[in-house]
């Protein structure tokens, strides 16, 4: 049953750039400017700690995202059966 779950959300992920919004998109240039900005102030060894941190974080996030779209495919399956 998840396979198809797991095609659709590949598909959703190589689609991301043309279908989000523009107040994403700023966000987005925000936060990398913002974290720009932090890393220039950071010491090699603090530097080394955000990178790890913000893998860890991504990767929960990323996580997250991918769940709650499967609940979301699976509602809809439900819904729609």
């Amino acid at each position: 049953m998840e396979d198809y779950i797991d095609a659709l959300l590949l598909y959703l992920d190589e689609q991301r750039s043309s279908v989000m919004s523009s107040e994403y998109v700023s966000c987005l240039a925000r936060e990398e400017a913002a974290a720009e900005a932090l890393c220039r102030t950071l010491t090699e060894e603090q530097h080394r700690l955000f990178h790890s941190y913000d893998n860890a974080r991504s990767a929960t996030a990323s996580a997250a995202e991918d769940e709650y779209a499967r609940a979301a495919f699976l509602l809809a399956k439900e819904i729609f059966s």
